[in-house]
């Protein structure tokens, strides 16, 4: 999930530097807070399903 966060993050900044400010880089914004909480509550065990 860190990595995902990185690439996440990374995409984010790409965007706002092609696009500015706008809708989709405000969800991609949002987006990137959520799983930035998510990180420290996250299960590094293997998932069973």
């Amino acid at each position: 999930m860190k990595t995902a966060l990185k690439r996440l993050e990374k995409a984010t900044e790409e965007v706002m530097k092609t696009q500015g400010l706008n809708e989709d880089t405000e969800i991609l914004k949002l987006l990137t807070e959520i799983v930035r909480e998510q990180v420290p509550h996250e299960n590094s065990d293997s998932a069973t399903r």
